[in-house]
């Protein structure tokens, strides 16, 4: 969903978002600790070796693929084995008599990769999110632990807030904190902030009423920092083709 740019009236709390944000008015860094060695995430197609069988018999052959690194998401590997009067495309597998054929590989695959994000104030992401931890929990209140996911954020974005629930009733009404509508249809929901007053968030589901860990709900988050905020994280990229050809020699066993 594309950013708002305009603010929204429901969202009107002050927020923080907590941890992966860099601003401009933040205090002087100290120098980080090394970071641990990582795999670069890959994809390898590898030969595949000649095969012997029995005579008047046929060798299965599958697509031979390696990955490194965890953030790799291989969708499909597929094979193609022609010689005269062969002709077998696009395979999970295939089965060979004895033969030289040409044999591609091919593997459809995503990995992921970096994404920076930057929000100036009062813009507005629409996020996804999913309560990971209750970490307290009154009467009308709770400080949660969630992770929210939006086209508009890099990857997954992990918040600490503090949320209470709210309800459209007449003297909210008449204070002009819900609408005529939401009064009528007897509203409610949670909002807040996150813990260092960068970010306001309120959820719109109407069930979100006793939060607890594994709970989704959708939400609208604002920013609400004077200066421009960076959010950084992990995205799929989008699917890669990778191909493999060479020739491959079925013989008989002797």
């Amino acid at each position: 969903m594309k950013r708002l740019t305009t603010v929204l009236a429901t969202v009107s709390l002050v927020a923080a978002l907590a941890g992966g944000v860099t601003t401009a008015s933040a205090a002087t860094p100290t120098a980080p600790a090394p970071a641990a060695a990582t795999t670069k995430p890959s994809v390898t197609i590898a030969k595949i070796p000649n095969k012997t069988v029995a005579k008047g018999k046929s060798v299965t052959v599958k697509p031979v693929v390696k990955t490194s690194g965890s953030d790799v998401d291989v969708i499909s590997k597929r094979i193609t084995a022609t010689k005269k009067g062969v002709n077998l495309k696009n395979k999970t597998s295939v089965k060979l008599k004895a033969g030289t054929y040409k044999v591609t590989q091919t593997v459809k695959y995503k990995v992921k990769q970096d994404k920076s994000v930057t929000f100036e104030q009062y813009e507005v992401t629409v996020p996804d999110c999913k309560i990971g931890e209750v970490l307290s929990e009154g009467t009308l209140e709770a400080r949660l632990r969630i992770s929210c996911t939006d086209s508009d954020l890099p990857g997954v974005q992990k918040f600490t807030v503090d949320m209470e629930w709210n309800y459209c009733s007449w003297s909210a009404y008449l204070d002009y904190e819900c609408t005529a509508s939401e009064y009528l249809d007897d509203a409610e929901w949670w909002e807040g902030q996150t813990t260092n007053g960068l970010w306001t968030i309120e959820s719109f589901s109407d069930d979100y009423i006793t939060p607890k860990a594994g709970e989704k709900f959708g939400a609208i988050m604002q920013y609400m920092g004077e200066e421009p905020v960076t959010l950084t994280g992990k995205v799929w990229s989008k699917t890669k083709t990778d191909t493999r050809t060479q020739t491959l020699k079925v013989t008989t066993k002797k």
